[in-house]
């Protein structure tokens, strides 16, 4: 069995409430537009359909698990494939943890400069949260979890505060007619939802530091959590703008924060959101900064800090970028997010078959000895 750190290890339930802040900003936020866009009133069912055909990967999952013997995974495929072929698979996936962390930077700044910093320059925003995010990057685990514990407690009540200050908003008869378009809509939306889901697979990044090995259930338990943040946001925004409003809506979650009033005398409440996607976004970018530096191959923390600065400057680059903010958001929903899926399942399926070859070399070991 794998030495665990007892000072950057954490427990499965701590994983699952890093994974809730970390993929749910992608769950909760960046992934209804395209979904409502794509699939309508029925996106609902889209979530639930992808809830349950993503259950049928856990096994692949814990089957990798198990058989990696908890070993930090680019460790493991270093000992089974040799450092050439891991530096350029970790080569792979550094790049695209960059590309999803440039999304994730550059919806951020581009959302509050439009609606509450539009007078501050936008490189000012841009470098000011990804240094702070490479400040907590470079120290561990353990403090990222302490931290996302007080910011989550409070993101989860903030989310229900808006939840149930819009009840008089919403009229539930806009979930129907069922079905209108058909089954195909809601096949092809699956995609936009399995994105987020696929992001699970950061459980096994993560294996060596976890205290206790990881069951059935915690995979489970996520899945269906990380369901649930964008089952909510999205039939709030259905029932309360209807279907064609917010398919065109760039954030429908933030817009559902303008409705939201106390009584008379209480509105613009809105304000409240920036610190729900600010806390979700510092987790998500830091979280996956570490994880970069993770799969940097063996060196001191001091070279692999100056690694993580230029992954953090190339991002930033990212948001800076000369892109229209259309080109963007035809990206995010057509190349960014479904690659997003086929990245995380395709080296879930490599694994495993790299875990098998494995497995039957030691075997015949076995018996020849």
């Amino acid at each position: 069995m794998v030495s665990i750190h007892k000072t950057d290890s954490i427990t499965p339930f701590q994983l699952i409430l890093i994974a809730i802040t970390t993929i749910g900003l992608n769950n909760h936020v960046f992934v209804i537009s395209p979904l409502i866009k794509e699939v309508g009133r029925d996106a609902w069912m889209t979530v639930i359909l992808t809830m349950l055909l993503m259950m049928l990967w856990i096994p692949l999952l814990i089957y990798i698990h198990k058989k990696t013997n908890r070993q930090a995974l680019f460790e493991w495929l270093k000992a089974s494939i040799g450092k050439k072929a891991t530096k350029i698979l970790s080569f792979i996936f550094i790049s695209y943890l960059i590309v999803m962390a440039g999304l994730t930077l550059r919806e951020t700044i581009v959302w509050i400069n439009i609606l509450f910093l539009p007078e501050t320059p936008v490189f000012l925003l841009t470098f000011l949260f990804i240094f702070t995010c490479w400040n907590l990057a470079i120290t561990n685990l353990r403090t990222l979890n302490i931290l996302n514990v007080f910011l989550l407690f409070f993101i989860t009540v903030l989310g229900f505060f808006v939840s149930f200050a819009n009840i008089q908003h919403k009229n539930f008869m806009l979930l129907l007619p069922l079905l209108e378009h058909g089954y195909e809509p809601i096949l092809n939306g699956a995609i936009y939802q399995a994105a987020g889901i696929a992001e699970v697979f950061i459980f096994l990044l993560l294996q060596h530091k976890v205290q206790k090995p990881l069951k059935w259930h915690h995979f489970f338990i996520t899945i269906v959590i990380l369901s649930i943040l964008t089952i909510g946001p999205l039939i709030g925004a259905i029932i309360e703008f209807g279907p064609t409003e917010a398919s065109i809506q760039r954030f429908p979650p933030y817009e559902e924060w303008g409705l939201v009033s106390l009584g008379s005398f209480i509105e613009h409440v809105d304000f409240l959101s920036i610190y729900q996607w600010l806390a979700g976004a510092f987790i998500r970018l830091s979280l996956l900064l570490l994880l970069m530096k993770e799969m940097l191959p063996t060196q001191t923390n001091k070279i692999k800090n100056k690694y993580l600065f230029g992954f953090s400057l190339i991002i930033a680059g990212m948001v800076l970028a000369p892109i229209s903010d259309f080109t963007f958001s035809y990206l995010v929903a057509n190349i960014i997010l479904p690659g997003t899926f086929w990245f995380f399942f395709s080296f879930s399926l490599l694994i495993s078959v790299l875990v098998m070859i494995s497995s039957r070399k030691k075997r015949r070991a076995t018996h020849e000895i």
